[in-house]
């Protein structure tokens, strides 16, 4: 990870064995700048659980929002409440009893703060920071240190994938830590698929990456179901795999991956967006990254009592496979993310042999949110599995979706209930928007896509034709005074990502404003109110 740091560097330690009081937030560590935090060591208890029960808190340049926020453990790698596993990478390490080390550089101009926040019992650290001071030089290096953990419990399953990122750039992603605690009985972890990332859809050159399986991701293969031994290596691995004995047949898994990206480095511009495949587990991450803009929070800590194992995490009834009653406080420590549009999206329909392509469907030529339509399956079709029936994914219907950094991603909505490893069904979607325009102009509009495209806007059709990769196209339209219509309609195939569906679109006038694409209102069919998810 290439900073611009001053040349001279002058090494410097802060040491020190400090009470930290149940409740209390106490700043361990003041640090004057310019000068970058090289090593973190710390032990901060020998608890089982007692890792969640203390929060870090690193602050940069008198920023009032910290930069990192996580449980103590769970920043250095160490999940699910554990004392300590061993982890041998060039960013953190774990040696035995919970002595923790983390390498990221972290460069500051004015100040950096160290806080921890202490939970329900009291305790008694252990902390070292090395860094260097820079005297008499000035901190040319914009980019600043970031991390934010996360949890949730209990995941979706055949839905929303699990977010473990969501920064505005420029920046990088360094990497991340995963832990899973298995409790859907009825297709592994992995099968939610690896990682997902969608980067600068907004911005000039748009890309989506997406992994296969979820222990692909951490280097592992055949479904992560029998991995022995924990193994930790330079870049990615699995270090902590155990079986929950649950009384059942099948064993749960709990465990650990981590990835970093060193030698395939993740550059992003305007923004970047990181979700994870998942079915409906206890799930928690700490992702890291360097951005130049003060950081903005996705998601709020919550108290200490749902950070322990097992907490839930919010407040609707939702029964589980495995029979369970899972009370759910749905969005309660989610925080809002910028949207940049609305979209209405239709689908599943059914592609094989490009049935669905070839023909003009009727939701392409007519808008009824509640109005179901004929998805044309096969026999075959994983959308008419039972889990997909019980779902309603066997029929096609309107939803509507917010644009994240200018994605909308299909699989989140359409996926079809079928084990395996995220399985792709060949089927075809569609994404409707008004764009608004004060009088008759010519707008570029580019979308990135992969797998087949046609675009219709008003009254007339662009074929866009077929990327077998994600690649973007910008083509010069006319808009006509007042709402335009704007409808997508995208093939997806297995294809070189493993079946991603989603697509970025971005439209810009002459002045180069972008127009904000927006769900228009729903007219009904029948006199009842209009679909909404």
């Amino acid at each position: 990870m290439n900073l611009n740091l001053p040349e001279r560097a002058v090494a410097d330690r802060v040491s020190l064995k400090q009470h930290l009081k149940a409740g209390e937030r106490c700043s361990f560590a003041q640090l004057e700048g310019p000068g970058c935090i090289q090593h973190l060591w710390i032990t901060p208890t020998r608890e089982e659980n007692g890792n969640r029960d203390t929060i870090i808190r690193i602050y940069f340049d008198d920023e009032p929002i910290p930069y990192v926020e996580a449980p103590i453990g769970d920043f250095f790698g160490v999940m699910h409440g554990k004392k300590f596993y061993p982890i041998n990478t060039p960013y953190l390490a774990v040696s035995a009893e919970s002595g923790y080390s983390c390498y990221f550089k972290m460069p500051f101009a004015r100040s950096a703060r160290i806080e921890l926040e202490g939970g329900e019992k009291s305790k008694t650290v252990y902390l070292m920071v090395d860094w260097h001071r820079y005297p008499g030089q000035e901190l040319k290096e914009a980019r600043r240190f970031a991390a934010r953990w996360r949890r949730e419990m209990p995941t979706q399953s055949y839905g929303e994938d699990y977010l473990i990122l969501d920064a505005d750039g420029p920046g990088q992603l360094l990497g991340f830590v995963y832990g899973v605690r298995l409790i859907d009985n009825e297709d592994r972890w992995s099968h939610g698929g690896g990682d997902n990332i969608y980067i600068d859809g907004l911005g000039q050159y748009p890309a989506y990456i997406r992994g296969i399986g979820g222990e692909d991701t951490f280097g592992a293969g055949f479904g992560g179901a029998l991995h022995n031994p924990p193994e930790s290596y330079l870049y990615q691995g699995i270090p902590y795999y155990v079986h929950e004995d649950t009384g059942e047949a099948r064993p749960a898994q709990r465990l650990v991956g981590y990835r970093f990206y060193e030698n395939e480095s993740i550059h992003f511009e305007e923004s970047i967006h990181v979700r994870f495949g998942s079915m409906s587990n206890d799930i928690c991450s700490t992702v890291y990254w360097y951005q130049e803009k003060p950081v903005r929070p996705f998601f709020k800590m919550p108290s200490f009592t749902y950070l322990q194992p097992h907490a839930l995490t919010g407040n609707a009834s939702m029964p589980n496979s495995r029979g369970m009653n899972l009370t759910m406080p749905l969005g309660t420590n989610d925080l809002e993310l910028p949207a940049s549009g609305q979209w209405w999206v239709c689908g599943p329909f059914f592609n094989r042999s490009n049935k669905a392509m070839d023909t003009t469907l009727a939701a392409e030529i007519e808008f009824f949110p509640d109005q179901l339509y004929d998805g044309m399956h096969n026999e075959d079709s994983l959308w008419l599995t039972a889990g997909s029936v019980n779902s309603g994914k066997h029929q096609a219907r309107w939803l509507r979706r917010n644009a994240l950094h200018g994605f909308v991603d299909f699989r989140h909505v359409f996926r079809p209930n079928a084990k395996s490893v995220a399985p792709t069904e060949a089927g075809v979607a569609l994404a409707r928007c008004t764009l608004y325009a004060e009088r008759e102009t010519t707008v570029s509009l580019r979308v990135a896509w992969d797998d087949e495209l046609v675009i219709r806007l008003n009254e007339v059709v662009y074929p866009m034709g077929k990327h077998t990769a994600f690649r973007d196209k910008t083509i010069q339209v006319k808009l006509k005074a007042g709402a335009n219509t704007l409808l997508l309609k995208l093939s997806n195939e297995l294809g070189a990502n493993h079946g991603g569906w989603a697509f970025c679109c971005k439209v810009t006038d002459e002045s180069g404003s972008v127009l904000v694409a927006a769900a228009e209102e729903a007219p009904r069919t029948n006199g009842e109110e209009p679909y909404n998810d």
